[in-house]
């Protein structure tokens, strides 16, 4: 498909998540797209805050943000 790089960039990137294949990062790509700028700010936002809070509990080996 003939996009542009920003777009490919996105599509790859949703290609890595299990289970999606092409057509999907596809979809999904062009879903953001068309989101709201606040919304697709919060989405990026949760990703990231997931990424900086959530690690395995020492204890019991489950995710948390708190041990």
């Amino acid at each position: 498909m003939d996009v542009a790089e920003p777009v490919n960039r996105l599509i790859e990137q949703f290609k890595k998540l299990p289970g999606i294949g092409t057509k999907s990062a596809q979809r999904l790509a062009f879903f953001v797209l068309k989101m709201e700028a606040s919304d697709a700010g919060q989405l990026a936002e949760s990703i990231l805050e997931v990424k900086r809070t959530i690690r395995r509990c020492s204890v019991c080996n489950n995710l948390t943000d708190v041990d």
